[in-house]
This record gives C-alpha cells, structure tokens and sequence, in this order.
C-alpha cells in the first residue's frame, strides 16, 4: 500500500474517530477566531467545578498557562501534576495555570479526578468544546502560555516538560515583566 492510501486511511480513521467521540461541528467558529502565536488570546467565559464563571479577560496582568485536557488522556495525567507544580512555584509572582477540561463527565466525577492527583488550580469546564476549537486544541494536552497583557507568547502540543530550562526561562521572563 502507498504512502496516499495509508494517509487515506488514516484521515478516514481519525474522522471517524472525532465523529464517535462527539466533537461537535466546526460550523460556529470562524477561521479568524483561532488563536495565533503573538495575538492577543480569545476572550472566553466557563464554569468552573463550582459553577463558578471564570472569564479569561479577567485575569489580565497575570501570565496565564492555559492547558486543555480530559481524563482519559495519559499525557495529561501526566502532566498535570507537574502545571500544578509550576503554579504553587510561581503563583505569588504572578503565574496562574487554568486548566479547561473537555470532559463530559459528570462535575463529581472531575472532582473526584481533580482531588485524587491533588490539583489546586482552577478546572474550567468546556463541555461543548467550543473553546477547545477555538484554541485548536484538537490533540491533548495543548497547552498555551499567555503574558500579562494576555497575548499568546507560545504553544505546546503534547506533553511537555515544564520544569526544563528553557520553559523555567520562558516563564521567568514573563514574570519579569510588568
């Protein structure tokens, strides 16, 4: 088999695939709505564990790691102790982590998740994954860094290790900067 029918048949399968899973249509998001490395982020508005509104407008001033996951994602497992890490470090100098999970789950059973790894940042809740299209975070964990003035400054798709170097400096830099 060629390298075009096996492409073939992995786009087929992956489309498949998003259909089974319940990602909603892309007919409400605009190709000017996603976001992009050096603009500012989209604004957007979720409920958090408590039903809570949290709206993304208003943390500006603070730099935001912005990270989409679910439950069933092994990367986030992961990797999330580890954004929980980075915010505890760096959270009095002005570093917040918001997590947007776009699990359908039960608010019980995201607690029960969010309490069993010990996370201490706020979980937002992107049931319909309208966010998630508009940030492009079509593989998970996505995650997207934010400056004060809530412009996005970088992007990792994947697992990452956020206690490397280069993203201790990228956040130290941040920081830094009023």
């Amino acid at each position: 088999m060629d390298l075009w029918k096996k492409g073939g048949l992995l786009s087929v399968a992956l489309l498949l695939l998003a259909v089974a899973s319940g990602f909603p249509p892309l007919k409400d998001v605009q190709a000017a709505d996603y976001v992009q490395i050096n603009a500012p982020a989209p604004d957007f508005t979720l409920s958090d564990l408590e039903g809570k509104e949290v709206s993304l407008s208003g943390l500006k001033g603070k730099v935001i790691v912005l990270t989409f996951w679910s439950i069933w994602c092994n990367p986030c497992r992961q990797e999330l102790p580890v954004l929980d890490a980075l915010d505890k470090r760096y959270q009095e100098r002005g570093l917040k982590v918001i997590g947007v999970t776009i699990d359908r789950d039960s608010v019980g059973s995201i607690q029960e998740f969010v309490t069993k790894h010990d996370l201490c940042f706020p979980i937002l809740l992107d049931r319909e994954r309208k966010v998630m299209r508009v940030y492009r975070a079509h593989f998970l964990p996505t995650t997207f860094v934010l400056n004060r003035a809530g412009v996005v400054v970088d992007k990792k798709v994947g697992i990452h290790n956020w206690m490397s170097h280069e993203s201790q400096s990228l956040i130290e830099g941040l920081l830094k900067k009023k």
